[in-house]
């Protein structure tokens, strides 16, 4: 009962350790402006933005990217606030 119990726990919590990325902590000052990195996003790593925000210490996008055979691939992606790196990408 005890082990259906931590199961049952776990799997119920499962979709949070999962979502979102663990970002360095910036005051909001040395933060990249949201216009720098967009532009960023889109020139140099090639994504196309449908959605930018704020994640807590993240920045946060949905979008595309070109697959292999130059398809359309949804992403979800993680930058660090500060530099515009990559932090975590679905």
């Amino acid at each position: 009962m005890k082990k259906l119990i931590i199961a049952s726990v776990a799997t119920l919590f499962a979709p949070f350790a999962l979502a979102g990325a663990d970002c360095t902590a910036y005051p909001k000052s040395e933060w990249m402006s949201e216009f720098d990195l967009q532009k960023k996003i889109i020139n140099e790593y090639g994504f196309a933005i449908s959605r930018f925000k704020v994640d807590d210490e993240c920045y946060e996008i949905y979008g595309w990217e070109k697959g292999a055979n130059g398809e359309k691939v949804k992403i979800e992606v993680y930058f660090d606030a500060k530099t515009g790196a990559i932090v975590k990408k679905k």
